[in-house]
């Protein structure tokens, strides 16, 4: 007579019992880190329309050139975009450049931003901002923040805002 080997019974129901343990702990964990790269990629891309609106301004470099501007709006924290866009802020008429939308980001708001940045104009020839002091747009995903910080040099930097929770390399904001 051959023997079968197979499985018992409760050797299933302990391996089960096993996933369902390591499983309850990692789906915590995984949402964590949804969230975190989640933030980190909507805030890297509005870093990175910046330097294009800065650059695009140089590159246009002429009095007789459109303008270009970077336009940031809010309807609440869960709606919002950032544009950019030449000859008037983003209006008729104008040519949008760029776009990024809430409904691009899942679960990413907009907490706050400078008055500045809601409707900036760059100078043409150095592509400077059209602010002196420094300005920011602060996001948010669950219980994480950052913070694009925009000085009026045109250079940018993120941060985290003060008081808000730990992640990544990301140094408290001054």
């Amino acid at each position: 007579m051959h023997k079968h080997s197979a499985f018992s019974l409760i050797e299933l129901l302990v391996t089960l019992v096993v996933l369902g343990i390591i499983l309850s702990i990692a789906i915590p964990s995984f949402n964590g880190m949804l969230q975190r790269y989640r933030l980190q990629s909507a805030v890297l891309e509005a870093q990175n329309d910046w330097l294009f609106a800065r650059s695009t301004a140089v590159k246009f470099a002429g009095a007789r050139s459109p303008a270009v501007f970077y336009v940031a709006k809010r309807s609440n924290n869960k709606n919002w975009s950032l544009q950019i866009c030449t000859v008037t802020p983003c209006s008729e008429g104008s040519t949008l450049l760029r776009q990024q939308i809430s409904e691009e980001h899942k679960g990413i708001e907009l907490l706050s931003l400078s008055d500045a940045l809601k409707e900036n104009k760059f100078h043409n020839f150095n592509g400077l901002p059209d602010f002196t002091q420094q300005q920011y747009i602060n996001f948010q995903s669950g219980p994480y923040q950052l913070q694009l910080q925009i000085t009026a040099t045109g250079l940018s930097t993120l941060c985290r805002p003060k008081g808000s929770m730990t992640f990544g390399s990301y140094a408290e904001c001054i």
